[in-house]
């Protein structure tokens, strides 16, 4: 399924900071009495504290911080946290840790719809953890983790080939893409294949399972630094199979066919289903504080969509300046459905600066922030 690589910009997936309420703003669309509506966001505070005690309590090669933070839900009722860039313990006083190169890829398991924490999965020993998937260190093509989802009894993870390119905090450019096959229960790596990655897009930005299909969310960027949100779907059980890209009215197994669903996303976006609906949560494409919505009545349907402001990330600067050091800012989010009820949605956001020591002085600075996402109960006659 490998097409021809495509060079694109992607924003790295760093995370940290502290979160704090503001005042999100529900829509107002009489036509669409029964969509869902945001009525609050506010930091999901007791999943935050499970993650610091654990990140706190890091020992050698074990998970102290990392971005990515994609959640996936395993058979065995354990949930597999898909990190990228990680940093590793022990952690000491004031939770600073020893400079080092990070773990480009890694996975922490924790117990089910708890969200607590329990264990790192890394390939190699404490004094040396190496990545998943891919090099160790600085090597290169290096992989960073997409989304995953398990299918056929093994647990699929889009792969991110990254190369450096250029000077700087963002210097390095996405080459292609291919999955990762990991074995259960063990999550051991079986195998690593290309997949779609011909047409600039990056699939496996998100994963969404709905009726017979799985969604595959990806994420283009033909008129930079805008970027735009495609989709493609598998059958249930075939996800390493041959693919259907949505046209805009219908589908097609040409991935030359995929049409824009949606304009100004981010890096990543989650997609998830709430009150029968479909809701998509991303940031602006390039480096904003504020975080959106929109809804749809399809996992494909959010082309004209009513874009809804609902939290402004503290740490994000609107004003960012790459070239400052010690710049924070905010980006990527993911949403989390195993921890989530009807009525609301688990998202994550990561943030990071561009002074590596601000992470090496306190490598909170490189952990998620968690929010939850209220919606109005569904109104009679709403599904």
């Amino acid at each position: 399924m490998r097409r021809s690589r495509f060079c694109g910009g992607l924003v790295a997936l760093l995370v940290g900071s502290t979160a704090a309420v503001a005042g999100p703003t529900a829509p107002a669309s009489a036509g669409a009495a029964c969509e869902p509506v945001v009525t609050g966001a506010r930091p999901a505070v007791g999943l935050q504290q499970k993650w610091a005690h654990f990140g706190d309590r890091a020992g050698a090669g074990e998970w102290a911080g990392g971005d990515g933070t994609y959640s996936t839900p395993l058979p065995d009722g354990r949930t597999a946290w898909l990190f990228n860039d990680t940093f590793v313990g022990p952690v000491g006083p004031g939770r600073g840790i020893t400079p080092q190169a990070p773990v480009h890829n890694t996975i922490v398991t924790a117990h089910g719809g708890s969200g607590r924490p329990s264990e790192t999965v890394v390939r190699g020993t404490a004094e040396n953890p190496l990545p998943i998937v891919g090099p160790a260190g600085t090597d290169e093509p290096w992989y960073w983790n997409g989304d995953g989802i398990v299918d056929d009894g093994k647990l699929y993870v889009f792969e991110f080939q990254q190369r450096a390119a250029g000077e700087g905090h963002f210097g390095f450019e996405w080459i292609g893409t291919d999955l990762a096959t990991l074995s259960l229960p063990d999550l051991r790596l079986r195998a690593v294949t290309p997949t779609y990655d011909g047409h600039g897009i990056q699939w496996g930005v998100e994963l969404l399972r709905a009726g017979d299909y799985i969604y595959i969310y990806g994420v283009g960027s033909t008129q930079w630094p805008g970027k735009q949100a495609h989709v493609a779907r598998a059958r249930v059980g075939h996800l390493d199979d041959a693919w259907e890209f949505y046209t805009g009215s219908g589908w097609s197994p040409d991935e030359g066919d995929a049409a824009v669903i949606l304009e100004e996303v981010g890096s990543s976006y989650g997609v998830a289903q709430v009150q029968g609906h479909y809701v998509l949560v991303t940031t602006d494409s390039y480096l904003g504080s504020e975080i959106y919505v929109h809804t749809a009545s399809t996992p494909f349907g959010f082309a004209g969509s009513e874009r809804v402001p609902v939290y402004d990330t503290p740490e994000g600067q609107p004003e960012f300046d790459a070239d400052a050091a010690g710049d924070i800012y905010t980006y990527n989010v993911a949403v989390h459905p195993t921890l989530s009820g009807r009525d609301d949605l688990v998202v994550s956001y990561n943030v990071n600066s561009t002074s590596i020591a601000d992470l090496y002085r306190d490598i909170s600075n490189n952990r998620a922030r968690y929010l939850d996402l209220r919606f109005a109960p569904a109104g009679r006659g709403c599904r």
